[in-house]
């Protein structure tokens, strides 16, 4: 009889009690019953704790750990919980928020379009598939949003920005082994596992909405009226130091990338980074030129132009909070 694959769930909680039980339930209607959920707790000072415990004594599949030192982030909750992961040799991946819903079928259709690709590409290259989602407000009821999404995601788009969402995401066993660990100062658990599996794998894309995305006011990023035009008009050239932090992020986050894998990307690889991130210390042409010649963009032309505008005028403050080691 064939062995069911199962899948690790990790979730990072923190004061999450408003949404946390509506997620929860959702994992257990999963029409696909393999998986265990994996819970890791920021040091909560609400009920989440309590509703964690509730339900890993309803359900044996739900298990709540205390591992590791690193607090203060969600990425450093994810970090934690991937290095358990990956010690554990856990061969399938999905990362969960604590306020999502999550539609009965998503492990089902996740694992089947990651099974779909390892059949194409074989289960030792390291793959990651994303889904889309649908966009939820605080009161369950939908948000008329469409997020679209690239079929597949490289380095050239990455380096610029994420449109892999870490709770669409599911890695295989490859995939995990590849990336080891997520640096806590990558800021993004989710930006910095899609930028090592587009250098030594694949990202692609299941075109389906799998989970219903909870917008409200303590969303970190990701919030929808974030995109609309009106906001980002706004927040390009009416507030162009809104910005500085998102910029920051990313330069961080690919020097972080780089300086751990330089020795082991391709000679086409290791050029473009490697110039993306000398010339954005020395100046705006130079880094233009650079970003052209390598066709380092974002997509979209609208897009562009708004994001090289924001780097004319934030580039000098980028790259003297970068050396100051300032956070924002």
């Amino acid at each position: 009889m064939k062995e069911e694959l199962v899948l690790t769930i990790l979730m990072a909680t923190y004061n999450g009690a408003a949404y946390l039980d509506k997620q929860l339930d959702s994992i257990l209607r999963q029409t696909y019953p393999h998986w265990e959920l994996i819970i890791r707790d920021d040091q909560s000072t609400d009920d989440t704790l309590n509703i964690i415990k509730a339900y890993s004594e309803k359900d044996e599949r739900i298990k709540y750990i205390q591992y590791g030192s690193a607090h203060g982030t969600a990425c450093r909750n994810f970090s934690a919980l991937f290095d358990w992961a990956y010690e554990n040799n856990r061969p399938y991946i999905l990362f969960a928020d604590q306020d999502d819903i999550w539609l009965d079928y998503k492990l089902e259709r996740s694992l089947a379009g990651l099974l779909k690709n390892e059949s194409i590409y074989g289960a030792d290259f390291p793959l990651l598939c994303y889904s889309n989602l649908s966009f939820i407000d605080e009161a369950d009821q939908k948000i008329a949003a469409r997020l679209p999404l690239p079929p597949q995601l490289n380095l050239k788009v990455l380096i610029n920005e994420n449109y892999a969402w870490g709770c669409t995401m599911i890695l295989n066993r490859a995939a995990v082994r590849k990336i080891k660990h997520i640096p806590t100062e990558s800021v993004n658990h989710d930006y910095y596992v899609a930028l090592v599996i587009a250098a030594f794998g694949k990202n692609l894309l299941i075109d389906e909405n799998l989970i219903l995305y909870r917008q409200h006011q303590k969303n970190v990023s990701g919030n929808v009226d974030k995109m609309r035009f009106m906001s980002r008009f706004n927040r390009y050239f009416k507030d162009t130091d809104y910005m500085l932090k998102p910029l920051v992020d990313n330069y961080k986050l690919v020097h972080s990338f780089f300086s751990r894998y330089r020795s082991e990307l391709h000679e086409d690889q290791l050029n473009m980074i490697q110039a993306f991130l000398h010339y954005y210390q020395k100046s705006f042409p130079a880094l233009f030129l650079t970003m052209w010649k390598h066709q380092i963009f974002k997509i979209g032309l609208g897009k562009n132009v708004v994001y090289f505008y924001t780097l004319y005028l934030l580039r000098k403050k980028v790259m003297a909070h970068v050396k100051a080691g300032r956070t924002l």
